[in-house]
This record gives C-alpha cells, structure tokens and sequence, in this order.
C-alpha cells in the first residue's frame, strides 16, 4: 500500500479536481478520500464498451477502470444481481458482459476501495446499455432462378461475375426494422427480440416532413403485390398478366441467440386478411432455405400482399436477444416450358435477359403494327400487337449499346423434339444501304440459360435451331407475314432460351412465338 500524507494528498486533490486548459480550469469529477494522517484516493473510474474476447463489439461488454492512489485492491459491483469482481492492483481493470435480453437498460455500477488501515470508498454511477446485435458474417447461397420469372421483395439480385444483378421486377420502396450489410456487401435483414416483439417488412416507405419544428412521420403507403399479376408488370396493373405461384426466404438463427422456430404472416392491407404458416423449423447456425407454395401452403390461399411480419413460432423457443436474419424474399412461378406472352400483349414481360455486358437489357420496340392473326391463330381482322426492331436497336453488324434482344428461358422435356414457330415482317422501304446477307430477322434456339446477353450472342454459334428470316415485303397487314416453323431437340436438361433480334436498315416485327412438341 502506498501512503501518502496530508499536504501532498492536498495537491492531489486539487490537481484532480481542477485541469488546466488554454481558456482556464476547468472543474472534472471530484475526488473521494478516506481521511486520516494517511489516505487513500479514489478520483474516478471510466465504463467503457468494446470488443469480448470472441471480438465482438454489440456494446454490452463493459470495462472499468479505476483512478485512484494509495489504494490495494477494488471491488466492482456490476449492478446485475452477481457478485463483486475483485481488481487486485491499482491501476487495474475488470470487464462484464451484460445481459441482451433489453435493447436498452440502466444500471448502477458501484467501485469500492480497499486498504490496509484505511476505511473503504465507494463511487457509483448510473450507465445505460445499449445492445446491438452483431452484424451477421455469412450470407445465404446466391439465388439461381430465372431473373423473369421472379418479383423480388427484398434480395440483392443474382450473384454474378463478382457481383449482384438486379431482379427485372422488384420493390423499390420498403420499411424493415434494420437492413445489415455483410463483409461480402450482401444485405440483409435483422429482426431481434422476436421472444415479445414482432419483425415488420412493410410495402413502400413512410413518408416524413418537418411542422413546427417537428418531425412528422406519416403511416407507409403501401404499394400491394396482386398474384395473379404479379409478373406482367411492375405496376401490377394488367388483369391478363402472368402470376406467381411460390414464396422463399433465406432465414439464419443462432439457437443460443435466436429462435428455433419460426412464424410468417403476409398480409392483404385491402382486406386485413392475413395468410399464416407457423411452426416453421429453423436451422442452427445455418441458412435455412423456405419456399412456400402461395395457394396451399398458409392458413388461407394468398390473394395480395403488402406487409410480412416474422414471429417466434408456435412452440419455438427464444434466447438471448432472440435475433434472427432474412435474405432473398421473393415471389417466382415455376420455370416455364411454354412460350409466355408470345403475342406481346404485355409488351416486354418476360423477354428481358438480366444484364448484357457492353449492352442492354431492352428486349425490343414497342410496338402495336403486330400480325393480323391472334395467338390462337385466327384471324384478327386488323393488327395486334408484336416485338418490333430498327435500324437503331439491331444487331449483328449493327450491333452497338443500343441493340436489342429478346430472350425467354424455357425448361422442357429432356432429349425431345420440338418446334419453334413465329412470324416475321420486315419492311420493303428502299435504302441507300443495306446489310451484307440482307435484312434478317433472326430467331435463335439457345442451348441452355444465360444471365448475360454477351454470353447468349457468343453461344449462337452453338445453338439447337435457329432461322434467319429475309423475305422483306412491308409491314403486317392481312396478306403479308411470314410463319417460319423451327424443329429442334432439347438438350439432356432441357433448358434452353429463345433468342430473337434483327439485322435490317428498315423495321421488322416478330410475333406469335410459340413453342410445341413435334408432332
């Protein structure tokens, strides 16, 4: 023990109580004392947070560290409910980890001194713990399907070349409780507390503005998700469109920190009609993969969405800070082995390629100058709608950054015949130039599925089927449009694509693509 009289004990004091700055003192905590001919001091002590001995930093982890003189040794009440933590030399430290049940809680933390002869000294302070779970460091296998035929709730998009490419269909506005980016610059969600607390993920974002100085946050406007259209556009707007059939979630929990069971309710906001599954099985420290079918799977078939809650499920247990982590929420139908919107009726759904090196993704020109015969292959008496090509969106040897392709991955019987079959228009227009090989409209049985337009063009050398169209003699009307029948064999996995695009200087049109087996 260190032993100190009077007098010098009066300097120290006054040099604790008072630092000298360039604009005066300035007063810090005051000292404690325990009196006498010899004393001890105890000025302070700090609380601060940082990283557990895993290394992780969530802020429940709490070092103290004393400031004294003259003293042996120290206990630290913690203010938990435990026992004192003895610091048994001056200028030591002593570390606790606090519970992660409360996000946010207060406790007293008291620092008692101990020395030979000298009476004890005890300084509290009231601090508040704030925990923040730790952000997650592995992230759910990249999803594969076919980007045309998902609508994404949340999800970075499809991993590739290093990267994430974007879903065609997807939210662009949403509310969730916390958005966590992994080391691999994946984004994820992170609901905690699930033991008493409900996750949120609701469609489109509150609005927010300032009134009287005070920040009004106004209910999200929800931007609902219909079904039965959900894939024919991103408004959703079209009663024909196409639908999706499935749900899927990337879920991760830590048992000893999360919970072993899970709850998912979607909800119609027009009808507060809310479709459940529960009792979900999770997966211990790993990514579980969930897809549901839409129709059977929950308490009631679901109609439209605009809101996911995620619960503890029945029968589940929660721990700790009950956290758990979603990725990859989306809605998809099963992969198609028929033409889908071959007439063009909803203009480019389900025709875009999801990203084009060099390119874009732009499937072709609108267009309502289609062929006179319907889909069924009667007679429409004026024109419909078709896919249509310029000058400026050709490819071949136009290609440029502006060329244009249209593309639809297909999943069909194995090692089987078949037939692509469509029509074409190109118009007779004379030209000052023209393309070595003419004016072409070309259509291209892809062997296999393609992320990328580079990828696709490089395999038409490889393909199962193709045709160059060349008969050029005007626009569609009763009397012109060319039926072309391509017969083809699928592959051994049955996964191929149509890959149309134009070589003209003049416009030319596709319409009625179908595919069927051979006869």
């Amino acid at each position: 023990m260190k032993l100190i009289n009077k007098g010098i004990s009066a300097l120290l004091i006054t040099g604790l109580i008072l630092s000298c700055e360039d604009d005066g003192y300035t007063p810090i905590a005051p000292v404690a004392s325990s009196g006498g001919e010899t004393i001890s001091v105890l000025s302070s002590f700090s609380a601060t947070s940082g990283p557990d001995g895993d290394g992780n930093e969530d802020g429940t982890y709490i070092t103290v560290t004393p400031v004294s003189v003259g003293v042996d040794s120290y206990t630290v009440d913690f203010g938990d409910g435990g026992s004192p933590v003895t610091i048994s030399e001056q200028g030591g430290s002593a570390s606790y980890d606090y519970p992660n049940e409360n996000e946010e809680a207060d406790y007293i933390i008291s620092v008692t001194t101990k020395a030979d002869g000298q009476s004890d000294i005890t300084k509290s302070e009231e601090i508040t713990i704030t925990h923040s779970p730790v952000a997650i460091k592995t992230t759910a296998a990249s999803p594969s399907r076919n980007t045309a035929d998902v609508v994404a709730i949340f999800s970075d998009g499809l991993d590739f070349d290093g990267g994430f490419v974007p879903y065609q269909i997807a939210l662009s506005d949403f509310s969730a409780d916390k958005i966590v980016t992994t080391e691999s610059e994946n984004n994820v969600l992170e609901y905690s507390r699930l033991g008493s607390n409900v996750g949120a993920f609701v469609f489109g974002k509150p609005a927010t503005y300032e009134e009287d100085g005070e920040t009004i946050k106004e209910e999200a406007e929800a931007e609902p998700i219909v079904i039965a259209e959900a894939l024919a556009s991103p408004a959703n707007d079209n009663p024909d469109g196409i639908g999706v059939t499935d749900i899927h979630f990337d879920v991760h929990s830590v048992f000893s920190e999360g919970i072993d069971k899970l709850k998912i309710t979607l909800i119609n906001g027009d009808t507060d009609e809310e479709y459940v599954i529960d009792g979900i099985d999770l997966a211990d420290g790993e990514w579980a993969s969930l897809d549901y079918n839409l129709a059977t799977d929950f308490s009631a078939p679901v109609v439209q969405i605009d809101e996911i809650k995620f619960e503890l499920g029945t029968g589940g247990t929660a721990k700790d800070h009950a956290t758990i982590n979603v990725d990859n929420i989306y809605l998809s139908k099963a992969a198609s082995s028929t033409i889908l919107n071959g007439g063009f009726d909803l203009s480019t759904a389900q025709w875009k390629i999801a990203t084009h090196t060099d390119g874009n993704t732009d499937a072709f020109n609108g267009s309502g100058d289609g062929s006179w015969t319907n889909y069924d292959g009667s007679a429409n008496g004026s024109k419909t709608r078709g896919a249509k090509w310029s000058n400026g969106t050709s490819g071949g040897v136009y290609a440029s950054s502006k060329s244009r392709y249209g593309y639809q991955a297909l999943t069909l019987l194995p090692d089987t015949d078949y037939i692509l079959e469509f029509e074409y228009a190109i118009k007779d227009d004379s030209s000052d130039t023209e393309p070595v090989g003419g004016r072409r409209m070309v259509a291209v049985v892809l062997d296999g599925h393609f992320i990328d337009g580079a990828d696709a063009i490089a395999a038409e050398s490889s393909n199962l089927g193709s045709h160059f169209g060349t008969i050029a003699e005007g626009k569609f009307s009763d009397t012109v449009g060319t039926l072309v029948q391509v017969p083809f064999t699928s592959n051994e996995s049955g996964e191929v694509a149509i890959w149309l695009y134009a070589i003209t200087v003049k416009d030319g049109w596709f319409d009625n693509v179908k595919v069927t087996l051979a006869p």
